[in-house]
Parts: structure tokens; C-alpha cells; sequence
């Protein structure tokens, strides 16, 4: 996982306060041998999907100056498309790094 101190820290404070149930890296941050790229992740949660995902990706751009795609799913309601599509991914864990 490629994520600095600072990255991380900025992930952190973006995700303060926040409803979610787990919090995943996935794309080109999972590959170590990768350079580059934006940070995507994936957060489980109820709250409104829109909303979050803006609330998040505008802290982190205070925080850090780095891109940040948000990607939130409710898990209690997954579509088939939703499952096929996260099942197509490499997930890193956050939660107990956050």
C-alpha cells in the first residue's frame, strides 16, 4: 500500500466524525510497485452516498494537496452490480490504520 504519513494523516482527518462501517484503498495505491495516482476509496456506509463522498474529498483537499475519489456504498443494501463490480477490486483495509 502506497500511502505517506501525511496521506494517511489527511485520510484521517477527512473521515472525522463520519458514519462509516469500513474503509478501503483500492486501484493503483494497492500495487507497490506502481508510481503515481490519485488515492480511491471505498467506504461502507448508510449515510447519503453524494454527500459523503463530497464531505470526504473536500476535507482531504484541505488537508493535503493530492486527489481523492470517495466511493460509498450502503453494505446493507448491495446490488448484484454493486457486489460484481467491488469483487473486481483489490482492497486494502484502512480501518486499523485510521
Amino acid at each position: 500500500m502506497r500511502l505517506s504519513p501525511a496521506e494517511l494523516s489527511a485520510i484521517r482527518k477527512s473521515l472525522e466524525g463520519v458514519d462509516c462501517r469500513r474503509v478501503f484503498l483500492f486501484g493503483s495505491r494497492t500495487d507497490d510497485s506502481a508510481r503515481g495516482g490519485d488515492i480511491d476509496l471505498l467506504v461502507y456506509s448508510a449515510a447519503p452516498a453524494f454527500e459523503l463522498a463530497s464531505r470526504v474529498s473536500s476535507r482531504f483537499a484541505r488537508e493535503h494537496d493530492a486527489r481523492l475519489d470517495v466511493l460509498v456504498i450502503d453494505p446493507s443494501c448491495l446490488t448484484a452490480e454493486q457486489q460484481a463490480f467491488i469483487s473486481t477490486l483489490t482492497l486494502e483495509p484502512l480501518d486499523d490504520i485510521l
